[in-house]
C-alpha cells in the first residue's frame, strides 16, 4: 500500500530532523490529506534536508536527494 509505504518513509526521516512533525502524519490516510500548513511545513524540513545532505559533490541528488524529491511530491504541493 503505498500511501501508508509514503508515510512511513516520511515519519523515520522526520523523526530524525523534525520529530513534532510526525503525529501529524497519522491522522490522515494519504500524505495529500494534511492540512496545508502542515504540508507546507514539511516540505520546508525537506527542502533544508536535501540541500544540507541531499547532493553528491556535483550537486546531483544522491539517492537520499531522490528520496526527499519523491515524498516532496507525495505532498501535492
Amino acid at each position: 500500500m503505498e500511501c501508508c509505504d509514503e508515510r512511513s518513509r516520511l515519519a523515520v526521516i522526520l523523526q530524525r530532523i523534525a520529530p513534532d512533525l510526525v503525529a501529524s502524519l497519522w491522522r490522515v490516510h494519504e500524505l495529500r490529506d494534511l492540512p496545508l500548513g502542515v504540508r507546507e511545513q514539511i516540505a520546508d524540513v525537506l527542502g533544508r534536508e536535501a540541500a544540507a545532505h541531499g547532493l553528491d559533490e556535483d550537486e546531483q541528488p544522491n539517492a537520499y536527494g531522490v528520496e526527499l524529491g519523491d515524498l516532496f511530491e507525495a505532498l501535492g504541493l
